[in-house]
């Protein structure tokens, strides 16, 4: 009999770009596709996305793809992987509604988008879905029942159980009672808060702590959160509201999911409520609230650019209240906390976890975590979503809630995991790593050697030298070009230039005739990297290039 594999082609062993393969025989079917924001010391990586090439040349077996919600690091990387495979791609309304919004004009006209709800039977090869509702920090949000031939699979998508959700709408404890009813062979759940104990807050708890944050402020409040977050919108607006201020939206991405959620009906605002950017500026600042994208302080996004000045149109003034609205992604920490201190510097007040509960995870904590493997009481448990330490960590609930040790997976991307009716087995390992995008570069183009390089351009600075050499004498012919970039200051390197240059000269000195240009220019590199390495103790990247030339 065929068994069913499953392939983690991102997520496990990180936060973010989650995606997963369900194969059986020649049927594919896809769970999520996400982005990974980049870290530190990735210089001019918009973002990351999922290493996919396990399903290259497998096109044709790839059923549906289907997603939890609308969150970037369960959709961003769909426009890319929507090029090169043509599948069907289901999800609920307002994720729709959020993909349609990502997909470039061609990719809308020819993707195939079908809406999906909780309660509906999807019936995708041999795979038969069923979504179930969960609570999020985004409306909309499902886990999966998926029968298979060898069993019932659960992913759980990203969860918590709220009791006060702010859309009236708690997770599906009855659909996930009936699972269990039926026999769970495997449950894969999300384990992004297994290092948090108890329970995760409800969203409700925001709305007081928001409105205690904004009432006493003089000036204008600025919240940033994800773009997507739409329930975190509507909670801030609805504060705003209450407290006789309008709302002004800035960043594209924002804009534009404002605008769809209020046509599809997931945003209830008056239509007098938000104005323009230019409508607010006319206003006392004490009637002002602005929402804004860039919370994890990206370079270009709105409030990267609040904090760095480099708005065409807004500033940060004294008396503005500045309210980040959510959690810091692991490897961010170093890039958020440059732009709280900037803020700070400009004169804002500055309001974040955990110096004010401003944010509550949209992600169950250990009880949680325990309560819904306690529910379904699957056979095999493999945790998901999160890095190594939250899937080890994970593991070790489900042990204490009856999950015997050899019944769990911990695995990363690339692990291929296979089930049968009473088995499961860790299997080879595929690649699974980081996929870069630059602009409009992606993949190949940028390797994780040109990113290394990158960074380590960015530590040291670089030094160029050019000149004419004729290789019959073994001379240099002229004088040579020298252009030294952040390697230390232009005074310093002004005075350093004379030494350099000899440093050079005497590199030539040792050229005997007929030697090659590129024999030279490695000769020059070296004695260069070595000048600057005894003045500075650093090593800049040192680019020499001999241009051959033919004395008469």
């Amino acid at each position: 009999m065929e068994r069913l594999q499953i392939i983690p082609l991102g997520g496990l062993g990180e936060v973010g770009k989650n995606m997963m393969a369900l194969e059986y025989g020649r049927n594919i079917m896809i769970i999520d596709c996400g982005i990974m924001f980049p870290e530190s010391d990735m210089p001019g990586i918009d973002y990351i996305i999922p290493d996919y090439g396990y399903l290259r040349g497998k096109a044709d077996r790839i059923r549906g793809i289907v997603i939890t919600h609308g969150h970037e690091d369960h959709i961003g990387a769909l426009p890319h992987f929507l090029q090169d495979f043509n599948a069907p791609v289901y999800a609920t309304k307002l994720t729709c509604g959020l993909i349609e919004v990502k997909l470039r004009r061609n990719l809308q006209r020819t993707v195939q988008l079908e809406t999906m709800k909780p309660g509906d039977i999807l019936q995708i090869g041999p795979f038969r879905v069923e979504p179930y509702h969960v609570c999020h920090s985004i409306p909309d949000t499902v886990g999966l029942g998926i029968t298979t031939p060898v069993g019932l699979i659960v992913h759980s998508g990203d969860f918590k159980f709220d009791d006060t959700p702010v859309d009236g709408w708690p997770t599906d404890i009855a659909k996930l009672a009936e699972f269990s009813q039926r026999g769970v062979l495997a449950l894969l759940a999300d384990s992004t808060n297994a290092d948090h104990p108890g329970r995760t807050l409800s969203e409700q708890s925001l709305n007081a702590t928001l409105a205690d944050v904004m009432r006493p402020a003089e000036g204008r409040v600025i919240v940033a959160t994800f773009a997507s977050l739409i329930s975190r919108i509507q909670q801030v607006m609805d504060v705003a509201q209450s407290l006789g201020r309008k709302v002004g939206i800035a960043g594209t991405s924002m804009v534009k999911n404002v605008r769809m959620a209020r046509r599809l009906g997931y945003l209830d605002v008056p239509d007098d409520l938000i104005l323009s950017l230019q409508q607010v500026s006319k206003l006392p600042p004490h009637q002002v609230t602005i929402m804004a994208t860039g919370a994890q302080g990206e370079r270009r996004s709105i409030m990267g650019r609040l904090a760095t000045g480099r708005h065409s149109s807004l500033r940060i003034v004294p008396g503005d209240t500045v309210v980040l609205s959510s959690h810091t992604i692991p490897g961010n920490e170093e890039t958020v906390h440059r732009m709280i201190n900037q803020l700070f510097q400009k004169g804002a007040n500055v309001v974040y976890h955990p110096v004010a509960p401003v944010h509550v995870s949209g992600h169950a904590s250990q009880e949680e975590q325990k309560f819904l493997i306690s529910i379904l009481r699957p056979k095999f448990f493999v945790p998901i979503h999160g890095e190594l330490r939250h899937l080890t960590l994970h593991s070790k609930l489900a042990q204490e809630v009856g999950i015997p040790k050899e019944n769990i997976a911990v695995v990363e991307n690339g692990h291929i995991l296979r089930f049968s009716e009473d088995a499961m087995e860790v299997g080879e390992r595929i690649p699974g790593g980081y996929v870069y995008v630059d602009g409009n570069w992606v993949g190949s183009p940028i390797s994780a050697d040109l990113v290394r390089r990158r960074h380590e351009l960015g530590q040291t600075g670089v030094c160029t030298v050019a000149f004419a050499y004729d290789e019959k004498s073994g001379k240099m012919v002229g004088n040579p070009s020298v252009m030294a970039r952040a390697i230390v200051s232009a005074e310093a390197m002004a005075a350093l230039e004379p030494d350099a240059l000899n440093a050079l000269m005497n590199a030539m000195c040792g050229i005997s005739p007929g030697t090659a240009a590129s024999t030279v220019e490695r000769s020059v590199q070296s004695a260069l990297s070595d000048f600057f390495f005894r003045e500075s103790r650093n090593r800049p990247e040192v680019i020499v290039q001999a241009i051959p030339v033919a004395l008469a």
